[in-house]
């Protein structure tokens, strides 16, 4: 099919947004497809406008922030319950990952071979060259808990003045992380909620699916 864009004219930054493509979807689902498509271009503007007025965020460690907060901002600008939507969004994004990963972790020994390294992937995740600060509180085979004292995502959101833009991102981890066979996650708290600490504790259950 022939493009439809005219000579000159950008291409919204979002498109290429893997996380939020398909919040242009659910835009125009849910408000038509004329104020679903002024939405998405209002935030492609205001995408752009952050990144012009502050280049050096592209290279953020919580860059994937900046859309969110894009979004917020025209949502808001309309009148729409931003949080909400984008927190709706976080968890359904959040649900597809869960069956992905219980699929992977159904696999013979892989549930197994994950607790066997919960450790390492949990303390590469959550490192300090990522932009996190954390500290170790409890270690397996009983339990590995650790507490995440400072995110990345939820400072640039803060830096920004949209703390709650960040929590569509907060909703889609703890969702998906209950896609795991035989690891229950929990998450009790998180800074993006006014809390001093993510608090993340992993148990090894053979009764979970």
């Amino acid at each position: 099919m022939p493009s439809t864009r005219k000579r000159g004219e950008s291409v919204n930054p979002l498109n290429r947004q893997w996380f939020f493509r398909g919040f242009h979807k659910k835009l125009r689902a849910g408000f038509g497809k004329d104020e679903g498509n002024q939405i998405w271009d209002s935030a492609g503007k205001e995408y752009q406008h952050i990144l012009a007025a502050q280049p050096e965020l592209k290279r953020h460690k919580g860059a994937m922030v900046l859309p969110a907060v894009a979004l917020y901002r025209a949502l808001e600008s309309r009148g729409k319950d931003a949080q909400a939507l984008l927190n709706s969004y976080g968890e359904g994004m959040g649900k597809r990952f869960a069956r992905i990963i219980h699929a992977l972790t159904s696999l013979p020994g892989a549930d197994r071979l994950v607790w066997r390294h919960v450790d390492s992937i949990m303390k590469k995740a959550g490192s300090e060259k990522l932009g996190y600060r954390s500290r170790i509180v409890s270690e397996p085979p009983e339990m590995y808990g650790v507490d995440i004292l400072s995110c990345p995502y939820h400072e640039l959101a803060k830096q920004l003045g949209n703390e709650k833009a960040v929590l569509c991102i907060c909703h889609m981890d703890k969702t998906y992380s209950q896609g795991f066979r035989h690891i229950r996650y929990d998450r009790s708290s998180a800074v993006s909620e006014g809390a001093s600490a993510c608090a993340y504790r992993l148990r090894f259950d053979p009764e979970k699916d």
